[in-house]
């Protein structure tokens, strides 16, 4: 890479001649997307063009010379190439600098990647046409269309945060993503999500800082001639003090996964917060400490010890089984009928699964968990039966 297009410099490298600077980098970018409006090759201006609207944008005190402006561009474009990670990069999201060249062929115009021309020719070797350049996206529209899907379908953000975010994302596509009409008719939750929990909670994470925790429970309260529930603080244990470990997501839900002196490791769901504060005192995470193998052995995020249980079920719930514990527990026994899964997951967890699917699940290992669902079973029966 040339010197003066150094990646490990960033910022705070030494500024020379205005062809060595940000500002002129910038100013290459801003005129291209404000003024030449060149996002697609049969957009794309030669150097001579560019420099013609550098000039009339005054930006500038000293435009770059046409030659040095061709020098520049085209080490910006090859850093685009090949250094995706320098600073010059990520400075201009989401654009990067594509090179193409133009021909003709009677009334036909066509253009050819100057990347792709580079690779049938011999180095060094000139193309003999005017290079021009545009802007290109650096995510295609179906990526934009899937930010947008996660903004839509989100249920902890309402409906005027959720136009704000596809404002954002539709402003930095370039073209509209998803209307702001559009409707995904998601789920959306009565009481929305405080981020700023989210970021406190982040915050002494990364920092690696005890938090104490108000945590709330839903209690029914009279509002306007009926009972509705409201989120208040619990009375047991409150505040409660933990070192975070980890944010997990799971069964549509934020957690936080960290340690309690008294009650060890276990989860809280962070929409159910009433406040967050994050202390002074230092913690240090286990190295032991796998969020992912944790959120495998929690698959609905019950807190307690992990524990070998075997089940055997239907062939028909093979999706559901999937979906609850993952594709990677280990099945054996497999029939037409029926098949066979270890798991090593927190009880409460798989009795909440074997309760929903109790007619095509049967509980093999271990003989107390069989045991106890049978007994819950006697008592809710019995309860059913009473007159």
């Amino acid at each position: 890479m040339p010197d003066h297009m150094d990646a490990s410099a960033g910022p705070a490298r030494r500024r020379g001649d205005y062809h060595k600077k940000y500002d002129t980098i910038d100013e290459i970018y801003w005129v291209l997307e404000q003024e030449a409006k060149a996002f697609s090759p049969e957009t794309a201006v030669s150097v001579k063009e560019l420099a013609a609207l550098m000039k009339r944008s005054g930006n500038l005190d000293k435009p770059p010379a046409e030659r040095t402006l061709s020098e520049l561009l085209g080490r910006l474009y090859r850093d685009n190439l090949y250094v995706c990670s320098d600073t010059t990069v990520d400075r201009h999201f989401p654009w990067k600098l594509e090179c193409v060249l133009q021909r003709t062929s009677g009334n036909a115009v066509f253009y050819q990647s100057y990347a792709q021309w580079e690779q049938h020719h011999t180095e060094g070797q000139s193309p003999n046409r005017a290079l021009r350049y545009y802007l290109q996206n650096v995510l295609t529209p179906s990526e934009w269309k899937l930010f947008a899907d996660m903004v839509q379908v989100y249920p902890y953000i309402s409906s005027e945060q959720s136009k704000k975010f596809l404002r954002v994302l539709n402003r930095m596509s370039h073209h509209p993503v998803l209307l702001l009409e559009d409707q995904r008719y998601a789920f959306r939750r009565d009481g929305t999500l405080d981020f700023s929990i989210l970021e406190q909670l982040d915050d002494a994470i990364r920092r690696s800082r005890r938090v104490s925790v108000v945590y709330g429970e839903y209690r029914l309260q009279p509002h306007q001639g009926r009972l509705i529930p409201r989120l208040l603080p619990r009375a047991k244990y409150n505040p409660m003090e933990l070192e975070p470990y980890a944010m997990v997501w799971s069964n549509g839900y934020y957690y936080l996964v960290g340690h309690h002196q008294k009650l060890g490791l276990m989860n809280l769901r962070v929409d159910r917060m009433v406040s967050v504060t994050v202390l002074a005192e230092q913690t240090k995470r286990p190295p032991s400490f796998d969020p992912t193998q944790y959120r495998d052995s929690a698959p609905v995020m019950y807190a307690g010890v992990p524990e070998h249980i075997v089940l055997r079920c239907r062939t028909k719930l093979l999706n559901v089984v999937v979906d609850f514990f993952g594709a990677s527990v280990p099945f054996f026994d497999v029939t037409d009928d029926h098949f066979s899964v270890h798991l090593h997951i927190v009880p409460a967890g798989a009795k909440l699964f074997i309760r929903q699917y109790l007619d095509g699940v049967e509980v093999l290992e271990p003989a107390s968990l069989r045991a106890e669902l049978a007994q819950e079973l006697r008592e809710a029966a019995a309860r059913l039966e009473e007159d």
